[in-house]
C-alpha cells in the first residue's frame, strides 16, 4: 500500500511540473519562433552536458545513501552544496576565457549569465531534490519547480510587452536562465529546513567518500552515456542542417521526451524503493507499469500519426511544419523506451549500475554509426530514423537481462491483460495524494 501511495504521489506532483514545462515550451516556441528557440535549446542541451560531466551524479548517490541512510544528511547535503557552487564558478571561468564568442546567435553577456545560472542552478535542484525523493516527497520540490515555470510563463513578452514593463524580447532569455538558479535556491534551503536539523558538515570521511563516488561513479558513466544517446544526434543536426531545420528537430526530439516522462516518474519510485532493499514483487510491479504505459502509449502515437501534420504547426507554429515526418520516425523507439527508465531504475536500486551502461553504449554505437552515414544525405528525417533504432537496440538488451534478472517473460511486459484494469481502478480508488 506504502509503495502504492507512492506512486501515485509521484504521478501527481512530478506531473503537474511537467505539464507546466510543456505548456512554457509551446509558449517559448511560438513566440521566439524555431531559429530563436531553437538556439537557446541548443545551448541548454550544452550546459546540460556540463551538469552532467560536473555533477558527477551525485544526486543519484544522495537518494542511494539516503534511501538507505549510508551516510549522514548532513554530510550530503553540505557536501552538495559546496560542489554546486565550485562547479558553477568553474563552468563560468571557463566559459569566459574560451567560449564568450562561440555561439553567435547568443549575446556574449548572456551567455555568461547563463551558464553559471544553468550549471549551479540545476546542480543544487537535482541534488536537494535527492533529499526529498529518497523518502518519499514529491511535493514540496515540485511546487517550487511549477511556481517558478508558472511566472515564467507570465512573463513572456507577448505582442512585444510583458506584465513587468521592463521585460522584452531581447532581455526574457536573461530572466529564464535566473530562474534556474532561483529555483536552486529555494529547494535547497526547503531541503536544509526539511531534513537537516543537526547544522551541516562540508566535509566526507574518506569511508564515505569512497563509498558515495564509488557509486556515483558507475551512475555518472550511465548517465553521461545515456545523455549522449539522447543529444548526440543535435550536433550532427547543427552542423548539416539549416537553423530552421534544427529548431525544427530539436522540438520533435523535446515533444518524444514528453512520452519519457511518465517512464521518469515512476523510475523515480523504483529507484529508493529497490534502493532500499524491497524487492519483493518486484517483477510483478514492472510488468504491470511496463504494460500501462505501452498500451497508453500506442494510442497515444497512433493519434499524432493522423493529427500531427496539422496539430504540430498549430500548437508550436508555422515556422514548425517539418515535425511531422521525423515524429513518425521516432514512433518505434518511442515505444521501445517505454518501459527501459523503470528498468534501468531497478539495476541502479540494486546496485548493478553496469546494466546501464552497456545498454546505453549499445545505442550511442547504432546512433553515432547511423548519423556519420545518413544525416549528411538525408537530414532530419535520417536523424530520427537513427535514433529510434538506437532506442530500439537498448530496449532488446534490457529485456533480455530483465528476464534472466527476474525470471520474467519478454512477452508479459508488453501483453496487457484485462485484470490489469481492475488492478489499476482499484490502485486509484485506494490511494489518496499525500504528502511527507
Amino acid at each position: 500500500m506504502q509503495a502504492g501511495k507512492t506512486l501515485w504521489q509521484s504521478i501527481v506532483w512530478r506531473g503537474l511540473y511537467y505539464v507546466s514545462a510543456f505548456i512554457i515550451n509551446i509558449l517559448i516556441a511560438r513566440h521566439f519562433q524555431a531559429s530563436v528557440s531553437g538556439a537557446v535549446y541548443y545551448i541548454s542541451s550544452i550546459y546540460a552536458l556540463a551538469v552532467l560531466v560536473s555533477g558527477l551524479s551525485l544526486e543519484s548517490g544522495i537518494i542511494y545513501f539516503a534511501s538507505k541512510n549510508g551516510i549522514p544528511l548532513s554530510r550530503l547535503f553540505g557536501f552538495s552544496v559546496v560542489w554546486s557552487l565550485l562547479m558553477g564558478m568553474l563552468v563560468l571561468l571557463t566559459v569566459y576565457l574560451f567560449f564568450t564568442n562561440a555561439y553567435a546567435a547568443i549575446p556574449p553577456g548572456l551567455l555568461l549569465l547563463s551558464s553559471v545560472c544553468f550549471i549551479c542552478g540545476n546542480l543544487l535542484s537535482s541534488y536537494c531534490t535527492g533529499f526529498f525523493y529518497a523518502k518519499n516527497n514529491f511535493r514540496i520540490p515540485n511546487i517550487i519547480y511549477v511556481i517558478t515555470t508558472v511566472l515564467l510563463i507570465v512573463l513572456i513578452p507577448y505582442h512585444g510587452r510583458s506584465v513587468i514593463p521592463a521585460i522584452n524580447n531581447d532581455n526574457y532569455f536573461y530572466l529564464y536562465f535566473i530562474s534556474f538558479l532561483v529555483q536552486g535556491i529555494c529547494i535547497a534551503v526547503a531541503a536544509k529546513i526539511k531534513y537537516i536539523s543537526n547544522g551541516l558538515r562540508y566535509f566526507l570521511s574518506i569511508q564515505e567518500f569512497r563509498l558515495l563516488f564509488g557509486y556515483c561513479a558507475l551512475a555518472f558513466t550511465a548517465n553521461i552515456v545515456f545523455l549522449l544517446l539522447c543529444r548526440i544526434d543535435y550536433f550532427f543536426v547543427e552542423r548539416y542542417c539549416t537553423a530552421g531545420e534544427l529548431g525544427n528537430y530539436i522540438q520533435v526530439s523535446k515533444l518524444v521526451n514528453l512520452f519519457f516522462i511518465l517512464p521518469t516518474i515512476l523510475a523515480s519510485v523504483v529507484f529508493p524503493v529497490t534502493a532500499g532493499g524491497q524487492k519483493t514483487g518486484m517483477a510483478d510491479m514492472l510488468g504491470i507499469l511496463s504494460r500501462c504505459i505501452f498500451i497508453a502509449y500506442f494510442f497515444a502515437c497512433i493519434f499524432l500519426v493522423f493529427t500531427g501534420r496539422s496539430l504540430f504547426p498549430y500548437l508550436f507554429g508555422e515556422s514548425f511544419s517539418q515535425m511531422y515526418e521525423p515524429f513518425l520516425l521516432f514512433i518505434p523507439g518511442i515505444l521501445a523506451m517505454s518501459g527501459l527508465f523503470t528498468i534501468s531504475a531497478y539495476f541502479a536500486g540494486a546496485n548493478k549500475v553496469k546494466f546501464n551502461i552497456t545498454c546505453s553504449l549499445i545505442g550511442l554505437a547504432v546512433m553515432i554509426a547511423g548519423d556519420i552515414i545518413f544525416i549528411p544525405r538525408y537530414g532530419i528525417r535520417a536523424a530520427a530514423a537513427i535514433s529510434s533504432l538506437a532506442y530500439v537496440a537498448c530496449q532488446v538488451y534490457a529485456l533480455i537481462m530483465i528476464n534472466r534478472e527476474l525470471k520474467t517473460g519478454i512477452i508479459d511486459l508488453y501483453l496487457f491483460r484485462f485484470a490489469d484494469i481492475n488492478r489499476i481502478k482499484a490502485f486509484f480508488l485506494s490511494n489518496k495524494v499525500t504528502g511527507r
